[in-house]
């Protein structure tokens, strides 16, 4: 009878042994579960997870080899991890730069997609900035010709034009001279003819692409085959890009039929004077 009385005392004893031991075990599992979580934070905060950044994205779709303009652009907030690779993250670090490839709307915009030198694009260089209705017009040039070569892409010159009379009539011929364009617009030289002088750091170029109308370019092409031609460079306090483009047209609103010694004449009135 003593032992069978012993034996349910024991039982109880070794029962209210394990309830400590299970409690603490949940609150060791409690604490690792708070210590894994708390890391977790830390890590996602310290890879940039938890911050925005500002980057530059599409603000509409963007075709391959179209110049990039600040219009075309918007600055977005992303996070931080989920950042691309050589973003821009200033509108002004895209200026001159144009699409490699096609670009879509909200699209983060990288160096890879993205070119500011015309060999780096795919298949030819970038779309010429030709205003609508205007085109552009290769124009020779050379040291004397072209100011030695200081007329460079983005600048405005003048044309001067000298011809002889004789074009135009045969009495009494001789050399007349006369500004036949203003503030044409020069969107890019050509590659350099002769090696760079000291204060000439590109060289002396052997062409100008200038915007022009099509009706215009008609009379250059006269001109550039009887005339003799010299370029003349105009101050950067004096560019007019307003002129430029309503100071080039024809007298008439229609491209002529034909460019001749009578069409010329009566444009700039060699002979008038």
């Amino acid at each position: 009878m003593a032992v069978t009385a012993q034996m349910p005392k024991q039982a109880r004893s070794q029962s209210g042994m394990r309830t400590p031991l299970f409690l603490i075990g949940v609150a060791l599992a409690l604490v690792a579960f708070i210590v894994m979580f708390a890391l977790g934070v830390v890590f996602v905060n310290r890879s940039g997870g938890g911050r925005t950044i500002a980057i530059v994205t599409a603000a509409q779709d963007i075709q391959a080899r179209e110049p990039i303009l600040p219009t075309m652009l918007s600055v977005t907030d992303l996070p931080a991890n989920a950042i691309p690779p050589k973003s821009f993250l200033h509108l002004a670090d895209l200026v001159g730069f144009a699409a490699v490839v096609p670009i879509y709307k909200g699209q983060v915009i990288t160096a890879n997609i993205v070119a500011s030198h015309p060999d780096l694009l795919t298949g030819a260089s970038e779309y010429l900035p030709i205003p609508q209705g205007m085109v552009a017009m290769t124009l020779p040039t050379n040291e004397q010709q072209g100011v030695a070569g200081y007329i460079a892409q983005g600048d405005y010159i003048d044309v001067i034009a000298t011809v002889n009379s004789g074009l135009f009539s045969p009495a009494n011929p001789r050399t007349l001279t006369r500004t036949v364009f203003s503030n044409l617009h020069v969107i890019r030289v050509g590659p350099p003819s002769t090696a760079p002088k000291e204060g000439q750091p590109q060289g002396v170029v052997s062409s100008l692409t200038a915007v022009l109308t099509l009706c215009d370019a008609q009379y250059m092409n006269w001109l550039l085959v009887n005339a003799s031609l010299k370029y003349v460079l105009i101050s950067y306090h004096d560019y007019s890009p307003a002129a430029a483009a309503t100071g080039l047209a024809c007298p008439s609103a229609t491209t002529p039929e034909i460019v001749g010694p009578r069409q010329a004449d009566s444009r700039w009135g060699f002979t008038s004077g």
